[in-house]
């Protein structure tokens, strides 16, 4: 009888993971096929707020923390220990706590970069905090999908809302009227991301790719994978019916082969007076506060 209940209910819970799964794809059925907006110039119309997964969509953000956690107390030895800086992905360690963070898609640097991978990631206290810690900015990898894109006849404006990696507003200006890639020499900081960025279109996505970046600024990832002043990130906005679509693509020097980054979904926001989220005050930290230099007390 034990057995057959278990048989039942496991039945059971299949059927409803299935009805919810065939609820899910009919949803994003019907958002796949809502009619698409055009501009008049004939191209997808991305402009609105886009928050918010798709269903069906098992989206993964590269450089999220994705794990399970325990207490430092529990670690074999103290020698796993590390005094980490302050950053949002170590804030658990720099409480005590050890994240299992599911690493996920991450690049791959060449062999003479390895050891700069592995110190940033072991001994991070060496190396300055998270950029996007003390309100400044995270990056364009980091930042991901925008929250509000406004478009216009010869440019498109993209806004970031605060989130985890960077607790301000951004905003960027890209240019779609032909311009060619700006050269190293002609960096101004046009966008508060970091790089230089031009768009086109090419058919109906939106190819937007960004240069000059400067050097030791700006992070991938709060593991602190370094980013190269050489890098070219390439994003690809692709609208179909009520579905936005970013593909990212990071060509770097350092990496072995491009990172192409799991591509991330959004719908539009239809709730009648929705408004791009205001700035929160952003204050900044002390250093040895949030360094871990706390966490080096229990050792003395």
């Amino acid at each position: 009888m034990y057995s057959f209940s278990k048989i039942t209910l496991a039945l059971g819970i299949t059927a409803i993971l299935g009805q919810f799964a065939i609820a899910q794809n009919a949803e994003r059925e019907e958002l796949l096929n809502a009619p698409m907006p055009r501009s008049a110039q004939g191209h997808p119309d991305l402009t609105g707020l886009w928050v918010g997964g798709v269903p069906g969509s098992f989206e993964f953000r590269s450089n999220g923390p994705g794990g399970s956690f325990y207490r430092v107390d529990s670690a074999p030895d103290e020698s796993q220990y590390q005094v980490r800086d302050g950053n949002f992905f170590w804030g658990e360690i720099d409480q005590e706590m050890f994240v299992k963070s599911d690493r996920g898609n991450m690049p791959l640097y060449k062999p003479e970069y390895w050891e700069e991978v592995r110190w940033n990631e072991e001994f991070g206290y060496e190396r300055p905090v998270d950029p996007g810690f003390g309100c400044r900015e995270a990056g364009i990898v980091k930042r991901g999908f925008p929250a509000e894109i406004i478009q216009f006849p010869n440019k498109v404006v993209l806004l970031y809302a605060p989130a985890f990696v960077s607790p301000l507003t951004a905003i960027r200006q890209v240019p779609t009227d032909g311009r060619p890639l700006r050269t190293e020499d002609e960096y101004e900081g046009l966008n508060q991301l970091g790089g230089s960025s031009v768009g086109r279109w090419e058919g109906d996505t939106l190819v937007i790719e960004t240069v000059d970046f400067p050097g030791d600024l700006i992070w991938y990832s709060t593991r602190g994978w370094p980013m190269s002043p050489g890098a070219k990130i390439t994003e690809r906005y692709t609208r179909q019916g009520d579905i936005l679509t970013l593909e990212m693509t990071v060509d770097d020097p350092a990496f072995i082969e491009p990172w192409n980054l799991r591509p991330i979904e959004r719908q539009p926001n239809s709730s009648q007076g929705a408004l791009f989220p205001p700035t929160p005050v952003c204050l900044e930290l002390a250093g040895d506060s949030v360094s871990g230099a706390r966490f080096g007390e229990r050792f003395k």
